[in-house]
């Protein structure tokens, strides 16, 4: 547990001693493994539509926020296409993220979506993982009509993750290491009226991500605790070009945050907790706003295969 804790302090630091300038993924809080599922006999060679699973969280920005941020809500879904043996499988995935502020009469008003879809294949390697895939993400506002300003993103990447699972304490306690990678392919940074162009989506090459995931039972109890963190490091390009970004890297800078609660544990996890981030660009207006966001939310994972 002592490389755990320093791994946690390591987010720590890279979260709250520099900025952050990265895209915003919805699944950001989550690791997904469907490997990791052995509810269902698989039998040998090619198994068709193998398994599926689900996630969902339902927020309450509070306290710590900006302007455009009251509540947020995010869905997720993938299906196993098909698997061979225990040690490959392809997945379609498809998430999403929505976000509303409080400026109507009911005080829940609909401002933005970041959707993605994409399919990745997961392989075994020994006891740990690895994933590569290809995702397309994009971002639409919603009720902007009298506002007079939207923002309009769309980054495809080629994703790739090394997933290392572990367990303690008899089994009690699980944990999840993630390194993940994206190399953007399609970027489109629209913005309406056009202003600065700082944070310029179009410029982004990559990005580099760490995760930690942990999840605690405790003793004769179906309740048990849960924690999240994330750190991750975004590249831009003084080019806009398809190729040539890749050539020059003009800045670079961190995002993160945590998540934790306390957990119902069972054939699902449901959770309540508190959940940080701080984002540079939240995505939503067209001139690039920084937030620190505090949320108290609950979430629903099937623990089999997610985190």
């Amino acid at each position: 547990m002592k490389s755990a804790r320093l791994c946690c302090l390591c987010l720590f630091n890279a979260v709250t001693l520099t900025g952050a300038v990265a895209q915003r993924f919805p699944d950001r809080f989550m690791t997904i493994n469907p490997l990791a599922d052995q509810r269902h006999e698989t039998a040998e060679g090619i198994n068709w539509m193998h398994s599926s699973g689900g996630w969902g969280e339902f927020g309450a920005y509070r306290l710590v926020r900006d302007q455009e941020h009251a509540w947020v809500q995010r869905l997720g879904a993938y299906i196993e296409m098909f698997r061979i043996d225990n040690d490959a499988s392809l997945a379609f995935i498809g998430n999403i993220e929505f976000i509303a502020n409080p400026h109507n009469n009911i005080r829940f008003n609909p401002r933005a979506i970041f959707w993605e879809e994409g399919f990745f294949f997961t392989g075994r390697s020994a006891e740990h993982y690895w994933q590569v895939g290809y995702f397309h993400r994009c971002k639409h506002d919603i009720d902007n009509f009298l506002l007079g300003k939207e923002r309009t993103l769309i980054f495809g990447s080629l994703q790739a993750k090394y997933l290392v699972p572990f367990t303690a304490d008899g089994g009690r306690t699980e944990g999840l290491f993630v390194l993940r990678t994206d190399v953007f392919t399609i970027r489109q940074d629209d913005r309406e009226p056009q202003v600065s162009q700082d944070l310029d989506l179009n410029r982004a090459i990559g990005s580099a991500m760490m995760l930690a995931h942990f999840r605690q039972q405790f003793n004769q109890s179906i309740l048990g605790l849960y924690l999240t963190g994330w750190g991750g490091l975004s590249l831009y390009s003084g080019r806009d070009g398809v190729f040539n970004r890749f050539g020059s890297v003009e800045s670079a800078a961190f995002n993160g945050g945590f998540s934790g609660g306390v957990a119902v544990h069972g054939n699902a996890h449901f959770r309540i907790g508190l959940s940080y981030e701080y984002v540079s660009d939240t995505g939503i207006d067209p001139v690039p706003g920084h937030a620190h966001l505090l949320s108290v939310g609950v979430t629903i994972v099937n623990p089999a295969s997610m985190w």
